[in-house]
């Protein structure tokens, strides 16, 4: 299977921003062929040890998942009426995996919770630091990055809760995934409820099986 140049994560294709560095001059599609990579990047975590190797095809990609966060996130706010902002939610959905364009997709324990964040603090800097004009898509990162608000402490917990619905959808036993004690809110504890009582007949991770 395909490795990233950069980080060694595997990939369905190289970043096409590799190709047109030295010749792009326009701001926006140097932005565009970078956060674009994040559709080539594999969510690490289900080829390695959650569901395999011999899966490929079937594993998401870094930006489907966070299109995943956004609409997750945007429907929970709309059917329990919370008072969040949800402009400010979507914007720190879509652009919390930014620093994984460059540092890849870390697993836990892959790396300290610390070295983590240097490493993709030092990943946005790099895109960012390849466009001229203002933005605040650091600002928001790190807004994210830290629990800076109520709504990045929100999305952090939907980030968690997604991943473990994903699981759902590839036919595995949802309780078996890591992250759920860091959901705290009781909508989203409710959510959790539910999708273990609907996936509790599923097969189970392939690391769980292994260990068993």
């Amino acid at each position: 299977m395909l490795k990233d140049e950069k980080n060694c994560n595997f990939v369905k294709n190289q970043n096409p921003y590799n190709k047109y560095k030295t010749i792009v001059n326009n701001d926006i599609l140097k932005l565009y062929y970078q956060f674009t990579h994040l559709k080539n990047i594999y969510r690490q975590g289900w080829l390695t040890s959650l569901l395999g190797m011999k899966y490929e095809n079937k594993v998401e990609s870094v930006a489907d998942h966070s299109w995943s966060v956004t609409m997750l996130a945007m429907s929970i706010i709309e059917k329990y009426d919370l008072e969040l902002n949800i402009e400010k939610c979507m914007k720190l959905a879509m652009i919390h995996e930014l620093g994984e364009i460059y540092a890849g997709d870390l697993i836990p324990n892959q790396v300290t919770k610390e070295e983590k964040h240097k490493l993709e603090e030092r990943a946005v800097d790099e895109l960012l630091n390849s466009i001229e004009f203002d933005n605040d898509f650091k600002e928001l990162w790190l807004e994210y990055e830290n629990k800076e608000s109520e709504e990045a402490d929100f999305i952090k917990q939907v980030d968690k809760l997604e991943c473990i619905l994903q699981a759902g959808s590839y036919g595995l036993n949802s309780k078996y995934i890591k992250g759920a004690e860091s959901i705290t809110l009781p909508c989203l504890k409710e959510i959790l409820e539910d999708v273990y009582k609907i996936t509790k007949d599923n097969e189970l991770p392939l690391c769980v099986r292994e260990d068993s």
